[in-house]
């Protein structure tokens, strides 16, 4: 892992492999290593870089406001200092959000577009979910946080036979996680609002849905499809909002080389 001042922040990130680059951008409560499954696969072919957004993993965690026009411009900022001048963009859940708010501010820099269980802004939905999130935050710690979501990113059947690694997950990140950061990360989220401006998006867009997920509906990526002109729409069967599970890897590593190695 290396580090990296940007825009006024140290920022971690890894990279992986030689070839055109790919930028891989986690969601909330996540950081990089949200992609240790998928890099190997994609640095075979990529220039695979994935970070630790500000406020998560190991990258500054400011007490200052965050949003999504910020994480982007951090992003802008360590490219721009890398010597990046154009990548694909692969963005998870809020990632997917900077994602889009990358490509309407920096086309110049954009190749192509991959989002997953992702969102434009913040539907009345998506909006009480957030508050409810960020009120368990503030009241319970990132444990009540941590039982909050879980059962918002992954199906009943998941969580029941993975209930012992899921505790572990969470018994660590309760170490390391910052409860301001996240605060602050969500309050970015129920701000978000690119719905007028992602029709600007001119570049390859893959979009990628789990067809059980409550989190971000799939109403959210059917609107971002019907903008986008010219993208593609992939739902993913008996999957919740992440769709990055194990029985998944495969499937997901094939859709996305199959539409990279197309652009």
């Amino acid at each position: 892992m290396s580090e990296i001042r940007v825009n006024g922040i140290k920022l971690n990130y890894i990279e992986k492999g030689e070839g055109f680059p790919l930028i891989l951008i986690h969601g909330l409560s996540d950081d990089l290593r949200l992609w240790n499954h998928l890099i190997p696969e994609l640095s075979r072919s990529y220039c695979t870089l994935a970070l630790d957004l500000r406020g998560h993993g190991s990258s500054s965690k400011p007490s200052t406001s965050y949003s999504i026009a910020q994480f982007s411009r951090d992003i802008y900022c360590l490219l721009v200092k890398l010597n990046i001048k154009k990548a694909h963009f692969i963005g998870f859940s809020m990632g997917g959000a900077i994602a889009q708010d990358f490509a309407v501010k920096y086309p110049e820099m954009v190749s192509s577009l991959i989002l997953i269980s992702s969102f434009s802004y913040a539907t009345h939905d998506l909006n009480k979910k957030l508050l409810k999130l960020r009120a368990s935050l503030v009241e319970g710690g990132f444990a009540a946080f941590f039982d909050e979501i879980v059962p918002l990113i992954l199906t009943q059947e998941f969580i029941r036979k993975n209930r012992a690694e899921l505790e572990h997950v969470k018994v660590e990140k309760i170490e390391t996680e910052s409860r301001e950061a996240l605060v602050r990360t969500i309050d970015a989220c129920l701000q978000f609002d690119i719905k007028d401006k992602v029709v600007l998006v001119s570049k390859p867009t893959l979009i990628i849905s789990g067809k059980q997920d409550v989190l971000t509906l799939n109403e959210l990526a059917e609107q971002t499809h019907r903008l986008i002109n010219g993208s593609e729409y992939k739902i993913i069967e008996n999957t919740g909002h992440n769709v990055l599970i194990p029985e998944n890897r495969q499937y997901l590593l094939e859709l996305i080389l199959k539409f990279l190695n197309n652009v």
